[in-house]
């Protein structure tokens, strides 16, 4: 697994540009927006909670967003692009906990059974697609293109008792793959790359360091996290990746990991992959 380090100096790329980040009231997104801000970037925050960063910062907007409501998000970038002119970069970072019980149905007033709740899916999953597609809408309007970074969970590499999260989370990693494989062959100059982090100090539970401290396990800083954001966006080498954030450490998995092992162990040499063969049957079609 290639693990490597950040420097300060590799967080220089960011002077003067323009990012959008979902989710910056708390927690990572918070953290994200903060050190963007000290960077030099301006900060466009959208979240359904009131912001809690300083209004008077000049390089700093905030849209009150539910990422749920296409409208909501289509009006974070409107308001972006009015007010600094440009969209370079968008973290997709918005999340919340687990929300489905898939043991326990819930009965209504008649006493008829109901559907286990999506809002999981919708925020963790659904906003996360809508964001990105948003944020390619714009970025390829600029020659210089720019990049999207998705927020993916290190639970979307593992079972995890908390299958909608799971599913969200192992969602976002499977569009980032293919969002970023389908830019590329667009010839678009927009790089995509999804983060994979472990627990961190956020609001996704209730009390989450409290309960960390209770069974003697740290959760790493939102700060770590958003040290990864800022490199995927400054280092203009990074599309398709997948990084593991764990302890302070980054590790890349998508090109070190995840695709060698397909290759080797699954696919076997010399056999096509399914992209290939995709892209043979749209040739036909043509």
């Amino acid at each position: 697994m290639a693990e490597f380090v950040i420097k300060d100096e590799d967080l220089n790329g960011l002077k003067g540009k323009v990012v959008i980040v979902t989710g910056t009231s708390s927690g990572i997104g918070l953290a994200t927006a903060n050190l963007l801000l000290s960077l030099g970037a301006s900060v466009v925050g959208g979240d359904i909670q009131p912001s809690a960063t300083p209004e008077s910062t000049p390089n700093w907007l905030f849209v009150q967003t539910n990422v749920t409501v296409w409208t909501d998000l289509s009006n974070l970038f409107k308001k972006a692009k009015e007010h600094f002119g440009r969209i370079d970069h968008v973290y997709a970072n918005a999340g919340i906990g687990p929300r489905a019980n898939y043991l326990a149905l819930e009965t209504d007033a008649n006493g008829e059974l109901k559907e286990p709740t999506f809002e999981t899916l919708d925020v963790n999953l659904k906003s996360v697609m809508n964001t990105a597609t948003l944020a390619v809408h714009y970025i390829k309007q600029q020659p210089e293109g720019g990049s999207v970074v998705l927020m993916g969970s290190s639970t979307g590499l593992q079972p995890l008792r908390a299958p909608d999260y799971s599913t969200a989370k192992h969602g976002v990693l499977g569009f980032g793959r293919g969002y970023g494989r389908l830019v590329q062959v667009a010839g678009l100059p927009i790089r995509i790359n999804t983060l994979m982090p472990s627990w961190t100090s956020s609001n996704i539970l209730p009390n989450l360091d409290g309960m960390m401290q209770g069974i003697s396990h740290e959760a790493q800083p939102g700060l770590v996290v958003a040290r990864c954001v800022a490199y995927l966006m400054s280092d203009t080498s990074k599309h398709g990746e997948a990084i593991y954030v764990s302890d302070g450490k980054y590790k890349e998995i998508e090109k070190a990991v995840l695709s060698p092992t397909f290759k080797t162990s699954i696919l076997g040499e010399g056999n096509p992959n399914d992209d290939e063969i995709l892209e043979r049957m749209l040739a036909l079609g043509k």
